[in-house]
């Protein structure tokens, strides 16, 4: 007998179940599956936003809904005879906030308003993302480069850690080799020093993780 876990589009009906709706053989089917309650409990984490945010928005962005329907073929390969659980692998993914580097004055010196650092030594680093955004003063002192940022927020968070992580490592891991971090004052501001090489800063706020990849010394 075939599965309903084969069925195409399973996952796709599962994510129209979570937005309000009705299938009532899927509704019978997660009654009766372990595997299915998790998914579909994941889920509903996503369509709240809430959960993945900390309140910041109320509702799911259509980019983010459109990038988590996507996922779900990568996370449970389809005709899997048995499935990895769909919130472990996605769950993971649901924390990541990548976002967008806007700015790098030492591409662009001469955007008005900004400082370029006239002897070439100091750029500016502007990201923006839908939790938090970044700016970033980076100047470079022999081998080494003086970072002074703010992060920006509405509100900012107490006992907010920021922490600057090789490109070619996990943001996310526990153990990684050659991170450098720092605590983030009550109104966003950090400083620290890094050396040459390309950096990816990532702050975790509630269950989120806002990850600012592209920091290229």
């Amino acid at each position: 007998m075939t599965s309903l876990h084969d069925e195409p589009h399973f996952e796709t009906k599962l994510w129209d179940v979570v937005q309000g709706g009705r299938d009532s053989d899927l509704m019978q089917h997660i009654s009766t599956c372990d595997d299915c309650q998790e998914d579909l409990e994941a889920l509903r984490e996503v369509a709240q936003y809430r959960a993945t945010t900390g309140g910041v928005m109320a509702e799911v962005p259509p980019s983010l809904a459109s990038r988590v329907a996507g996922l779900m073929a990568l996370v449970r390969p389809d005709l899997m005879a048995r499935r990895e659980p769909f919130a472990e692998g996605l769950a993971a993914r649901i924390r990541r906030i990548t976002a967008e580097l806007l700015l790098d004055s030492g591409l662009t010196p001469q955007v008005a308003g900004l400082r370029s650092g006239g002897n070439g030594r100091t750029r500016q680093l502007a990201f923006v993302s839908e939790v938090a955004d970044l700016d970033l003063e980076v100047s470079q002192f022999d081998d080494a480069y003086s970072v002074a940022g703010q992060l920006g927020m509405d509100t900012v968070p107490p006992n907010l850690q920021i922490r600057f992580v090789p490109a070619d490592q996990d943001p996310l891991a526990d153990d990684v080799a050659g991170l450098v971090q720092t605590a983030i004052s009550t109104g966003g501001y950090f400083e620290l020093t890094l050396m040459a090489g390309e950096w990816v800063a990532a702050v975790d706020i509630d269950e989120a993780v806002v990850l600012f990849p592209g920091v290229r010394l």
